[in-house]
């Protein structure tokens, strides 16, 4: 009998601490929570509530090898645990334990092979590997469980173009921005995709809602103003130029891209000031002063033509033999002109 009142006192005691352990851990008294637990484990170690709470614990304290101890030790003990596994590849993920995280990854998704979460999970950390063919098929079958998410369609799309499939990879990005409209981060994406393929015409919708949502944002003009040049949309195309130097006055594409612009139009006046500044940011470049004379020229204006011919010529790397060729001759003609 009185053992049996010991033993009743003794549990009563550590039901007593574990009470007492939960209430701090609920209040987010970490450390007085985990002294707790590890009392009332020294009298149960195979109390798996007060084992992973304590793993908890040590991982809000930053006690990372304590925590990831107290995981294994606890998946030793009952190896079906979820939120265990989940746990224990993630503080292994943070430690560069890619290997061994993976391998709880993996063996998490095994418990619960119908969740999403654990798929997206796995698919995820093989993302943030760079493990592009690890990870495509898991994100494949999170689509197929549903529903898709804006996260999802982020992944697939950075899936897709690192296989080089843009036009799925800007598939998946639309989906992503039609569940997170507001996300400005994923337009620029979209839209900087369309402009590097330079399918532009597709470009300009996305680069209009950023510059609507970011106005004074040059980078924004300048991509919106060169693809409404590409397009032919010039008077749009001088709009958004004009803005982008008035904000970045050192905005040397844009600069260029305006005298394109103007160019284009055979408004050699203006083109011929656009270039000016292309030089003075660019000096040693050739290709502008081949295009500056070409607008002097036009202009009549025999004597600046000619300087730029010949500084074309000094700086010309023989890269486009018609134009070296073309600039030769010309600027032997206007000599032969200037001195009769």
């Amino acid at each position: 009998m009185t053992t049996l009142i010991l033993v009743l006192a003794l549990f009563q005691t550590a039901q007593d601490l574990y009470n007492s352990a939960a209430t701090d851990f609920e209040a987010g008294r970490w450390a007085e929570a985990a002294t707790k637990y590890e009392s009332v484990l020294k009298e149960d170690t195979s109390h798996i509530p007060s084992r992973f709470n304590l793993a908890v614990c040590y991982t809000k304290l930053g006690n990372t090898d304590a925590a990831i101890a107290a995981y294994r030790t606890l998946l030793d003990q009952n190896g079906t645990i979820y939120e265990a596994r989940v746990n224990l590849a993630i503080l292994l993920d943070q430690s560069s334990k890619r290997d061994e995280a993976g391998e709880q990854f993996e063996k998490a998704l095994n418990l619960h092979p119908d969740d999403v979460q654990a798929e997206l999970n796995l698919a995820m950390f093989y993302m943030r590997g760079n493990e592009i063919d690890k990870a495509h098929p898991h994100l494949i079958a999170v689509q197929t469980k549903g529903p898709g998410t804006a996260e999802l369609y982020v992944a697939l799309s950075e899936a897709e173009h690192a296989r080089q499939n843009e036009a799925k990879s800007r598939e998946y990005l639309e989906k992503a921005i039609s569940l997170d409209s507001k996300n400005t981060n994923l337009r620029r994406q979209l839209a900087i995709s369309y402009f590097t393929d330079k399918d532009y015409a597709k470009a300009i919708p996305p680069l209009v809602e950023l510059v609507r949502l970011e106005p004074t944002n040059a980078d924004y003009l300048y991509l919106l103003g060169k693809s409404y040049e590409q397009v032919k949309a010039y008077p749009l195309a001088i709009a958004a130029l004009e803005q982008a130097i008035r904000i970045k006055s050192d905005d040397v594409e844009a600069y260029a891209t305006l005298s394109a612009v103007f160019y284009a139009q055979e408004n050699w006046g203006r083109a011929a000031q656009l270039l000016s500044r292309v030089i003075e940011f660019r000096p040693r470049e050739a290709l502008p002063h081949f295009v500056l004379a070409t607008c002097w020229d036009h202009l009549g204006n025999a004597k600046e033509a000619i300087v730029q011919y010949n500084k074309f010529l000094e700086l010309d790397d023989g890269s486009n033999d018609a134009r070296s060729f073309q600039a030769r001759q010309r600027a032997r003609t206007l000599e032969r002109r200037q001195k009769k």
